[in-house]
């Protein structure tokens, strides 16, 4: 499904659109009658492509671009208008705009046009995004194999594993966290990235409570990595909702690691952008975390799940 959200000061206009373009199934339209009203609903929820009128009041279409493309530069821009001047559409163009599409003529072939734009625009988003994503997994990986060939200790080997982690993967934090197995408390062990006492204000058991239902809980409770694409709307992340969003944590996964049969620990990973652990990108997750496990298993003093020291 995409979501698009498409901005028009013509109410008549924008429901027209979105009737048209929600009629293929594929599509979810959120409408607004005003840039900054847009701005609104695009700090309070995710879409894969903005359709924006380019004269409306207050905040043309251009100067709407402008905005969006300085805290997201690659969210899919349509600029689609009555105004067909050369000189706007090279600006739209020079500004960031994905595409640009001329209003008259009948409904149902502009929208058509609009459907058609729309889906190529964000499957060339996706592609691209999938690209990247994986190429700094995959860097992420093959560094911390050398990490658990070179390294004899279980605190350096975990504090690597987080640093690598941020530094070639991007992710905006990643943290270890191992299990009491006698309290049930899980307690962070290592950390990278942009916390800013984040890990100051968890509180999570593997036990079936309120505070062991969050990712890195059930993940290590479960023996299953738990995934969340869209922090805002997730209801495992309402507890650390407020404190995710001021550190700009859009999306996150926690992987279970293993000592032999036993979970007795997870490595948590912190993404700024919404949506970004697909399928392939979570076996190289799991591939990375069982490596740990496995150097963990080597290491003295993780047998019997114990917990290793604090660092």
């Amino acid at each position: 499904m995409i979501s698009a959200l498409y901005v028009d000061d013509e109410p008549a206009l924008l429901e027209i659109g979105r009737i048209f373009l929600e009629r293929t199934g594929d599509i979810r339209v959120d409408t607004a009658e005003s840039a900054p009203e847009a701005l609104k609903k695009l700090r309070s929820a995710t879409y894969d492509v903005v359709i924006s009128d380019y004269q409306m009041p207050v905040m043309d279409g251009i100067a709407f671009l402008k905005e969006i493309r300085t805290e997201n530069t690659h969210l899919p821009f349509i600029i689609f208008t009555g105004k067909g001047r050369e000189d706007v559409v090279i600006e739209a163009l020079n500004c960031g705009a994905d595409h640009y599409i001329q209003k008259g003529g009948a409904p149902k072939a502009q929208f058509a046009e609009l459907t058609h734009t729309i889906r190529r625009a964000v499957e060339r988003k996706r592609a691209n995004d999938t690209i990247l994503h994986l190429n700094r997994i995959y860097s992420v990986l093959s560094r911390t194999n050398k990490a658990v060939i070179h390294i004899r200790t279980r605190h350096e080997l975990l504090d690597e594993a987080c640093r690598i982690a941020v530094e070639e993967g991007k992710f905006l934090m990643a943290w270890i966290g191992m299990a009491d197995p006698a309290t049930h408390q899980v307690h962070p062990v290592a950390a990278c990235g942009y916390e800013e006492g984040y890990l100051s204000n968890l509180s999570i058991t593997t036990d079936n409570v309120p505070q062991g239902m969050g990712l890195t809980g059930s993940a290590i409770r479960e023996g299953q990595p738990m995934i969340c694409n869209d922090i805002r709307s997730d209801p495992r992340m309402d507890r650390y909702r407020d404190e995710a969003a001021r550190r700009g944590y859009r999306s996150s996964a926690a992987l279970p690691i293993r000592n032999g049969d036993s979970i007795v620990g997870a490595m948590r990973f912190y993404a700024s952008e919404p949506g970004f652990f697909n399928d392939r990108e979570l076996e190289l997750l799991q591939e990375l975390v069982e490596d740990i496990s496995f150097a963990l298993g080597l290491m003295k003093g993780i047998s019997g799940g114990q917990l290793p020291e604090t660092p």
